[in-house]
């Protein structure tokens, strides 16, 4: 299998699947990133977190986020800051989610559901057969939204950590290993 890859009018994404062969990245240590220039580089190791890179006029950025991450609009204050330190017109932002947890596999209280419904996450709150589950990649995409970005810069990827067994790791399914996902500024 190839690599899972995006490309956007400002920066390209490659998330290397089980068995392929990885480059010589670098982690981002912190939760949040931002970089400038024509090398910039950003490598995000994530196991069922989602793996996020936002690009723009020469500033690539990128995130890891979890569940509490989203939760708390941790990731859309750090960007919202990003946009007024860097002058972003957010109509001109492309943001990637990369592979991660999608709502089936992310059970939570139905307090928290709730919380999340008052605060106008509606569309990414889900109930079945009495369990409650959130969408945290639809989660992030309404933080995006309503920063102003424009519903077609926004990709989500197209692949589950726990449902794709032989391309990337789940700590879901038991997993030590994660996944790595790099990006470049165009």
């Amino acid at each position: 299998m190839k690599n899972i890859e995006l490309e956007t009018k400002w920066f390209k994404a490659v998330t290397y699947v089980i068995g392929a062969t990885r480059p010589n990245a670098v982690p981002l240590a912190d939760p949040f990133l931002i970089q400038a220039g024509a090398d910039a580089t950003i490598a995000i190791e994530a196991n069922d977190e989602i793996p996020l890179f936002f690009g723009a006029n020469g500033i690539l950025g990128g995130a890891k986020i979890a569940l509490d991450d989203a939760v708390k609009e941790t990731f859309k204050g750090r960007l919202h800051a990003a946009m007024t330190q860097f002058n972003l017109d957010p109509k001109q932002i492309e943001v990637y989610m990369g592979p991660c947890l999608t709502f089936s596999h992310i059970h939570v209280e139905r307090a928290l559901i709730e919380t999340l419904m008052d605060k106008g996450y509606r569309a990414a709150c889900k109930r079945t057969d009495g369990v409650d589950f959130l969408d945290v990649p639809v989660m992030v995409l309404q933080q995006c939204r309503s920063l102003g970005i424009p519903m077609e810069n926004i990709h989500i990827g197209d692949y589950d950590t726990f449902e794709n067994p032989t391309l990337l790791y789940s700590e879901l399914r038991g997993d030590k290993e994660n996944n790595l996902t790099v990006a470049t500024l165009k």
